[in-house]
Formats: structure tokens, sequence, C-alpha cells
């Protein structure tokens, strides 16, 4: 067994002999017969394990309580959770109504801007006027005397 192995073993089962495991306990014994390090080691582990020893805990009456009734923080809500609140809020006032019209509004807009952005294979191909305002020029160049326009 080394130095080191020796720390180790001191720092995992303290200074008493007895609760070192029984497999390792004659090396260790070994090396406090021919190590002066190792015994400094025990001496100093028996001192600190001692110390601790002397220690007491204070009472905390009331800790348990105390723990167990203080309000928790508060939590980070998903994305879902928050647009579902937002969408349907708790009260029924009249100032909160705009929410689900807006949601219930935005497929309708969607709609609008794509039917207006694509053609989806509809193709008007008629020979007329592109549009009015050619019509009505049109109109204007032709001779028409009062006699036409009455029905």
């Amino acid at each position: 067994m080394t130095l080191d192995d020796f720390k180790h073993v001191l720092d995992t089962y303290g200074s008493s002999r007895n609760s070192w495991p029984q497999e390792i306990q004659d090396d260790c014994a070994k090396l406090l017969t021919e190590d002066a390090q190792a015994r400094a080691l025990l001496q100093s582990q028996h001192r600190l394990d001692a110390a601790l020893d002397s220690l007491t805990v204070p009472d905390f009456r009331d800790l348990e309580a105390h723990v167990m009734n203080q309000p928790l923080p508060p939590r980070d809500r998903a994305l879902v959770d928050r647009l579902v609140e937002w969408l349907l809020p708790d009260s029924t006032s009249l100032s909160e109504l705009w929410r689900p019209a807006m949601a219930a509004c935005v497929p309708l807009v969607f709609g609008i801007v794509l039917g207006n952005y694509f053609s989806f294979g509809v193709v008007d191909e008629t020979n007329g006027f592109e549009n009015w305002d050619d019509e009505l020029l049109m109109i204007s160049f032709a001779d028409v005397d009062q006699g036409q326009l009455e029905l």
C-alpha cells in the first residue's frame, strides 16, 4: 500500500481502524509500522475526527415548519401555457375580449394574404380590358348620340 492509498483510506473511512475495510486493514497496519509519515497522517486524522465529534449541532426548532411553509419562487411557465392564458383570460371583462377576437382574425388575414400572393392555378384568360379605366377611355372615344343612350 502506498502513502496516497492510505490517505484515501483515511479520507474515506476515518481514523478508526474498525471502520476500515477488512481486506486492507493488514496492509494499513504494515504501512503504519514502516512509515513515519503514515503515522503522522493517522495522528492528524485522529485530531480532526475528535474536533468534528466535539461539535454540536444547534437546535433548529420549527425548522421543518418554516421550510415547508415558505412560498415557492415563481415558476417559468411553458410558452403554450402562456399562450392559452393570453387567448382565454380568466376574467370575462369586455376589455379582454379583443384577444380571442384577434386570434380568430389571424387565419382570415393569413388566407387573404395567401390568396392575393398566389394564383393557385386559376388564370383569368379573358380578352377584355385590363381594368375599367381602359374601358371608360374606349367609351369616351366612341361617337354616341343621345338616342342610343336611352333604353
